[in-house]
């Protein structure tokens, strides 16, 4: 009973907190700025530098391997450039992800990739760009300045990409390059202002404890929206309460996919592990969410039931300990204004 009414407040309480708050999806170098030299061996052995291609436009991509829109990202830089091989423009991948060399190998095989594939080992282009999400894209002009920076891989991924290609090699001037831009943002501002409504109904329904409508807002946030990572959150816990634990796993691993920082998700997922008695994998990815946390009072949660389930009943108490005086430090109101019940 204790326990219940325990999670029931830190659910309540990490609804306030986190799931209201919105995740910024951008680089962190802007535009203008002198881009950051690096050098990094390339996947078939030989190292560049950004200094190689002086005087030459070029598209960085960052990327993943695994995934889906970073796959999209990489076919459509491969498509433009044998469009733009004669304007002197290069393109450059970076990746961080050296453990499945293999499968980096085979998908650049796949694709037919026809340019540099860097491996950033130490992740040192990942922290002087600030990179925020999978995949990020950034347009770096003959100067070596930062002309554009494109995060993800929108429906618009490819028009507004090769828009911007074309204006910062001088081949349209920026009221043309709205023209192209306009209509495809257009859609793309009604589609992201109705994935944030559904979004926004579903925390409502959330907080109503009306769940099955809140998975279908949800849903349809989702739909509308696919990077939107709060939704995938939401929905992951939605999916977590009505026990279905396979499709929280599978919104939590997208929202990470999305953004790889992301402590909710971390959490989420953590969460989920022990559910499937997978109670030393879910300590390692909750002690992870640990990490530059704000509002670690629930993974502290989350630890002390996955100690629990191990039979470690003296670090599950310390967790369950650092739970509590963490949500009661956060607490402004007393119990007879909050509206957590």
């Amino acid at each position: 009973m204790k326990k219940s009414f325990l999670f029931n407040t830190i659910c309540c309480l990490f609804l306030t907190f986190v799931l209201s708050c919105s995740t910024a999806f951008a680089v962190s170098v802007t535009t203008g700025e002198t881009a950051p030299d690096f050098t990094l061996s390339s996947s078939e052995g030989p190292s560049l530098s950004l200094h190689d291609f002086k005087g030459s436009t070029v598209v960085l991509l960052y990327f993943r391997p695994e995934q889906i829109r970073s796959r999209m990202a990489l076919k459509d830089l491969n498509d433009i450039r044998s469009r733009y091989a004669e304007k002197g423009l290069k393109f450059i991948g970076i990746t961080a992800e050296t453990q499945i060399k293999e499968l980096l190998l085979t998908e650049l095989k796949e694709i037919e990739i026809d340019f540099p594939v860097l491996i950033d080992m130490k992740r040192d282009v990942y922290g002087s760009y600030g990179i925020r999400v999978y995949p990020s894209t950034l347009i770096i002009d003959r100067e070596g300045k930062v002309a554009a920076a494109i995060p993800g891989h929108a429906l618009s991924y490819k028009i507004r990409l090769e828009g911007t290609i074309r204006f910062v090699l001088g081949q349209i001037d920026e009221s043309q390059l709205e023209r192209i831009i306009s209509p495809e943002k257009r859609v793309m501002d009604q589609t992201v202002l109705y994935a944030e409504r559904q979004y926004n109904l579903a925390l409502r329904f959330t907080e109503a404890r009306l769940f099955d409508q809140a998975i279908e807002f949800v849903k349809q946030s989702i739909k509308a929206n696919p990077d939107l990572i709060k939704s995938h959150i939401l929905l992951g816990y939605l999916y977590l309460d009505a026990k279905e634990t396979d499709n929280a796993i599978e919104q939590f691993d997208t929202a990470l996919q999305i953004e790889p920082s992301s402590n909710d998700a971390r959490t989420g997922l953590g969460s989920a592990l022990i559910e499937k008695g997978r109670a030393d994998r879910a300590i390692k990815v909750l002690n992870e969410a640990l990490l530059m946390n704000p509002y670690p009072g629930r993974t502290f949660y989350e630890l002390g039931r996955a100690y629990e389930s191990r039979g470690d009943s003296e670090n599950a108490i310390s967790m369950y300990h650092k739970s509590i005086e963490n949500i009661i430090g956060d607490t402004i109101l007393p119990s007879s204004l909050a509206h957590c019940r």
